[in-house]
C-alpha cells in the first residue's frame, strides 16, 4: 500500500506524541508513503517556526523523511483543484505517483473525499482501514 501523509499529520506525528505517531511509525514499517518536496517544505516551515523545534532537530527530521519515503515530484495545476490552492501540490501527487490514500487533517482536503479515485482520509479512517486489513 502507498500512503500519502500531508503535512498536518508529519507534523503531528513529529512534534507530538499519540495517534499520528503510532500510525505513521506503522505506515513507514509496513508500507510506503510518499512526500515531496512542497510537503517537507511545510514540514520544515512548521516545526520551526510554530513549534520552535531547533534546526538541527528539524533538519534530522526531514532527513530522516528524505531517507525513509519515496519522494515525487507533483503536478503543478494552472487552475484552483482544491478549496485552498496551497493545498494543490499534495493532490498534484496522485496525478505523479500511484498511492492508495491521501492522509490528511486538513478540512479543505478532507471534503473533497476522493481524488483521480483516490479516497481523502483522517486518521482515524486510516485506522480503520489497517484494522479491517487485520481483521
Amino acid at each position: 500500500m502507498r500512503l500519502i501523509f500531508d503535512s498536518n499529520i508529519l507534523i503531528a506525528a513529529f512534534g507530538t506524541r499519540g495517534i499520528c505517531k503510532s500510525l505513521f511509525e506503522y505506515s513507514i514499517e509496513h508500507y510506503e508513503i510518499v512526500i515531496s518536496q512542497h510537503i517537507i517544505g511545510e514540514v520544515r516551515r512548521i516545526l520551526a517556526d510554530k513549534f520552535r523545534i531547533p534546526v538541527s532537530h528539524v533538519e534530522r527530521i526531514t532527513d530522516f523523511l528524505i531517507d525513509s519515503c519515496i519522494f515525487s515530484d507533483y503536478k503543478i495545476f494552472t487552475n484552483q483543484v482544491s478549496r485552498d490552492k496551497n493545498d494543490d501540490p499534495v493532490l498534484g501527487i496522485i496525478d505523479i505517483q500511484q498511492v492508495d490514500y491521501l492522509v490528511t487533517g486538513d478540512e479543505d482536503l478532507q471534503v473533497l473525499k476522493e481524488y483521480q479515485s483516490v479516497p481523502i482520509v483522517s486518521l482515524r479512517e486510516l485506522w480503520n482501514v489497517f484494522r479491517n486489513l487485520n481483521v
